[in-house]
This record gives C-alpha cells, structure tokens and sequence, in this order.
C-alpha cells in the first residue's frame, strides 16, 4: 500500500513475490488494479488444487482482495455457515471460505478460525489494509515502510525488493539474539521493519497511522479454572485432541507425521493412526552419533502403531554440507542448529508427502521442560536459606571462577565421560546455584538459565546492552504457569515456529501443529497444575491418554530433545570455518562484535568449555548470515 505511487513499484511488487516462490511453487500472483494498493502471493497448493484456489482472491463484490497463507481447518463448518446467509463458492478450498467470512463477518471472523494464517485483507471501498497472524505465530508476517510504500511480506528477503529501503541493524535485536537465540515479535534484525505479533491484527489507511489490536491471548483461559474428576478433564482433553488432529489431517496432498518416539509425537501418531483407515505416513530422523540418535524409539512405536514408517540417518557431511546456504534458508538470524535436521527431515518426508504434522508445544502446555521443576525447586531452596547465609553467598558466588574451572576441566587427563560428570554434577550445578541465589526474582533466575550470552557477558561482546524481554514473572498463575507462558510468548513463536516454517517452506512442504490448536492450549492452561506435572514429570495427562494407544514401557524414558553433536562438529569438521569467519582481522572490520571478547570465547571453546560451544556457533550463524545479507 502506498500514500503516493512511485515509478517502477509493479516490478518490484513481483520481484518480491518471486523472492517468496520457494513457499509457493505451484501458483503464482498479483493484483494492482488499485493505483494504491498491490498484493502478490505464491500458492503450495494443499486444498482444491485447481485455479480456484489462485490468489490474490477478489470477493464476490469487487471491494475485498486477499492474500492468504496457512490453512483454516474448521473451513467446512465456516462453508456452511456461509451458505446458510446467501455466500456461494465455485471451488472446494478454504481461501474462498476466509475471505467470504472476513466480508460477512468483517475483522471478527478471526476468532471463529481454527488455524495457522498470515492475512493480507484490501478494502478498495474504504481504502484500508488489514493485516491478521495466527494465534500462536505459526505463520510469520513482517511489515515496515519503504519511503512512501507500506510493505509486508512472510520472509525479510521480500522486503529487499523494494529499492527505497536499505537494510540496518536493529541494535536491540541483536542483542536479543544474542541473549536468546532469536528474534521475537515484535522485533526484526532490521531497523524500520516489525514483525506481528501473534493473535493481532494491524489496520492501516491513507492517513499512514497503523492501528494494532490483539484479538486472541491465552492468559483470557487462566481466569476461568477448569473443574472436574481426572477423568472426566482427561476424556473432554482426548476429544478436543482427537478433533485437532483430524482437522489437520484434511488436504488434497498426502499427508505425514514427524515421529520422534517422544510423548507428543507417539500421542499426534497414535490418534491419527487410531482415526485412519489406512497406515500413515511417519518419519525420524537419525544420527550416526548413538548419544543423540533416537530412531530405535521412534520405530519401536511406529511398528506397535503400525504406521507406514521411513528413518534416515543423517550423516555429519550431509548436514555441513547445508552450511553455506544457512543464511539463505534463515534470513533473520536463529542459532537454533536443530534447524539442519529439521530441514533435512522434511527434505526426507517430501518424497512422499506435501503436509507433515509435528507436534510442538506440547512442552509449553503441558509443563514438559524439566527446567520448570528444577527452577522451582532451586527457588525453594534459596527461600528457605537462613538470611545470612544467603548474603554470604550472593557475595561470594559471582566471584568463583566456574568459567575457569569449566575450561579447566576439559585440560584433566581423565576419560571423557569422567570430565561430563565433573561439568554435570559440579560445574553445571554451581553456576545455577550462582544463578539463582544471585537472582532477584525467580523469573530473572529462569531469564539467566535461557540465556546463550547472559547480559553481563553480552556487554563484552556487543558493548552496553540490557534486556529486552520481559521476565517470566510478569505473567500470571504458578511459577509453572509462569514458565511455561513465557515460553509460549517467547521461545516457542521466536524459535520452534520459525525453525519449522522457514524448514519447511523451502522444500514447498507445509507444516502443521495440532498441539497448537487454541482450544488445546486455553484447555492446558485451565487445568490444575497437578495435571500437567504428575510423578513422572511434565505431560502428565497427555500419558494418560497415550497409555491407552502406546504401551508405557516404549514411552518412558528421559526426554532428549533434538539434538546434534554440535560440539564435536566444531572442533573437527567446522575448525576451518571457525577460523575464516571469526578472524580477528575480520571481525575487527565489521565493527559489530568486540574482537577480543569473540577471540576469548573461541578460545575457551577449544580449551574445552562446554558453554562455549552455543556461544561459538551463534557467531558462526550469524557470521553466515551476515555473509549474504549485509
């Protein structure tokens, strides 16, 4: 949208839609028929594969054009509805049924969607832009102005192609990045460009003035606790997961599950599974590393579900292989290096299917990161210590040399895993009890156990610095409540979601979260806490109900997470990149980083560090990123 038109916008407007064809190989559009307003978008084409479903979509009455991308997948309920007031369609797919409902229903008709969605809505009658994300965030959606243009687009590379626009650091999401990982909403790497925050819509008219409003948060659910027996919340649970899982299910492509053998992904295949007529899809990936490799579990619980299951194991090679094109695939920065096999995974599934399920946020909702128990724990502890001694520590603590003793380790002439003993049980602990003890809120204490550079060495690195985030605290229930919202509100939009949708987009493949359906978390959230966290840990209810698919014995077991030996990585096959990107030389002309305190990190890293080893990637990530972007 613009407020004056300049010379040569139509083609920029389809350079930028040409930059997203990767998130859409099978379609292709745009519409100008308005001098000040233009829309583009590329389709995966997932529902009504005809023309029926190419886009932008112009309403039956002219006044309303839309870009959409995601799925709505209560659409047929919507349909029908619909019909009922006099709406007709000519094809089957749910486009048609979001836009006829945005013109029935007007910005409202969001919150009858069940679904993940970016949304660009054109009024030609009232001269307006609205711009809608999901729920949770699965869909990203940047915007910013291009001198006179207003631009939005679901990837930054789009946004390059406007040439009044030149891309600079947002200083404070650097640092953000650099503390946490990413880049949350409603930041971007780039000075001038936001992104939408989740469950919000921005409206914007020729007076320039964008207006934003939320129109979803799952702290509405937390006033209204649930109430009832453990087995009448866990039957309406099961229903609402089975309805989510069908839902996700409904596409005129195949359809696969990403099963890890975990408790949420054997859960999503197991109700599937239950519900299909046929065997489904499943796939794992594996590593030739046994320390990280879970694919046994995965295909111990795909053979007793009887799923039609595929695993690959991912070679070292393959994966560095990836490494060059990380800035590519990531064009705003994430250290996340779980982002290879992701991709690599959905690279695997897409030679036999187009939508993939996975099943993220159950961790979030369901209390299933063993730090929240730690955390609460360790405060207790220091609730409990006597006045003075806690005084005594808070002055002592921060003086210890763990860093030190850290590296120090890794120089002892010990067996290997002698030396991850010592960092488990000594090192490990004694920089949380340093961590907690000198904390002054249980959530800045969580905030410092998240961070990859926590503030007091990020000022070393980027110069003066604070914390952009709000603390775990700030957030209402138990500090379990606590926890998990600010994961939501935080790792799991920044992080998980991105990871996924930028993995999964580039192969033309779509992904979809029925944990992360809004009636699934608004459910989570009203339970009582015993639920979500029983004697066995996190997820409690969610085993429940797996038990009865899955026997306990295939389940049970502690939760690994998807990783890859990254340290070993970096000390063998990436040395010779590490020593290229992080040069002193180098970095001392970008004038981003201090070049001694990246020497120092890098340093500690080969002196066996342990902690070092996330630090000394996200320089390589960001260092690969700035490489094709700046």
């Amino acid at each position: 949208m613009r407020t004056a038109r300049p010379a040569g916008l139509s083609a920029e407007l389809e350079a930028a839609v040409t930059a997203l064809r990767h998130r859409g190989p099978n379609d292709q559009g745009t519409w100008e028929q308005d001098p000040m307003a233009g829309l583009g978008q590329t389709r995966l084409s997932v529902l009504d594969l005809s023309s029926n479903g190419h886009q932008p979509m112009v309403s039956e009455d002219g006044q309303l054009i839309m870009a959409f991308n995601g799925e709505v997948y209560n659409f047929a309920a919507l349909r029908t509805e619909l019909e009922a007031l006099g709406h007709r369609f000519r094809g089957t797919g749910d486009s048609e049924v979001v836009l006829a409902a945005l013109r029935a229903w007007g910005v409202g008709a969001v919150e009858r969607f069940i679904g993940m969605f970016a949304i660009a809505l054109w009024d030609r009658q009232a001269q307006r832009l609205l711009l809608l994300r999901d729920r949770l965030g699965v869909k990203p959606l940047y915007f910013g102005w291009d001198g006179s243009t207003f631009c939005f687009a679901s990837e930054l590379k789009a946004l390059r192609a406007f040439s009044h626009w030149t891309p600079q650091l947002d200083k404070a999401a650097l640092a953000e990045c650099f503390q946490f990982g990413y880049i949350n909403a409603p930041r971007s790497i780039y000075a001038g460009i936001a992104k939408l925050e989740p469950g919000h819509w921005l409206e914007i008219g020729m007076d320039g003035a964008p207006r934003i409003e939320r129109y979803w948060s799952v702290l509405d659910a937390l006033a209204t606790p649930l109430q009832g027996t453990e087995e009448e919340l866990t039957a309406q649970l099961e229903t609402l997961l089975i309805d989510a899982c069908k839902l996700r299910m409904v596409a005129d492509v195949p359809v696969g599950v990403f099963l890890s053998g975990g408790i949420d992904s054997s859960l999503v295949t197991a109700l599937l599974q239950r519900h299909a007529g046929t065997p489904i899809h499943t796939f794992t990936i594996g590593f030739s590393e046994a320390a990280v490799d879970e694919s046994h579990h995965a295909r111990r619980v795909a053979e007793h579900l009887g799923t039609q299951h595929t695993a690959w194991v991912m070679q070292p090679e393959q994966a560095l292989a990836l490494l060059p094109s990380w800035g590519q695939l990531f064009d705003e920065p994430i250290f996340d290096p779980s982002g290879l096999p992701t991709y690599l995974v959905t690279k695997m599934a897409g030679q036999q299917v187009t939508v993939v399920l996975s099943a993220d946020g159950g961790d979030e909702a369901f209390s299933g990161y063993a730090i929240y128990e730690t955390m609460v724990a360790k405060w207790r502890q220091r609730a409990a210590m006597p006045a003075a001694l806690l005084s005594l520590l808070q002055a002592v603590l921060p003086r210890l040399p763990i860093e030190a003793a850290d590296r120090g380790v890794g120089h002892l002439p010990l067996p290997p895993r002698w030396r991850a003993a010592l960092r488990k049980h000594l090192i490990t602990r004694a920089r949380m009890l340093r961590d907690v003890v000198c904390a002054p809120s249980l959530g800045a204490a969580f905030e410092a156990m998240y961070s990859l550079w926590p503030v007091r060495d990020l000022r070393r690195l980027l110069g003066e610095v604070r914390s952009v985030r709000e603390p775990a605290d700030v957030y209402p229930g138990t500090p379990v409540d606590q926890m998990g919202l600010w994961d939501l509100h935080n790792y799991l939009p920044g992080d998980v979601l991105a990871k996924v949708d930028r993995a999964s987009m580039a192969l033309g493949m779509e992904g979809r979260e029925p944990l992360l359906d809004h009636r699934i978390l608004e459910f989570a959230f009203r339970l009582p806490v015993a639920l979500r966290r029983g004697a066995l840990g996190g997820k409690h209810i969610l085993r429940r109900i797996l038990y009865k698919y899955v026997p306990q014995a295939l389940i049970d077991r502690p939760k690994q997470g998807f990783t890859i030996p990254l340290g070993q990585w970096l000390r063998h096959d990436l040395a010779s990149m590490l020593d290229h990107h992080l040069a002193p030389d180098a970095i001392a002309a970008q004038g981003i980083f201090n070049p001694d305190e990246v020497a120092a990190t890098l340093a500690a890293f080969r002196a066996g560090d342990e902690r070092q080893v996330q630090r000394v990637w996200s320089l390589l990530a960001f260092q690969l990123w700035r490489e094709r972007w700046l």
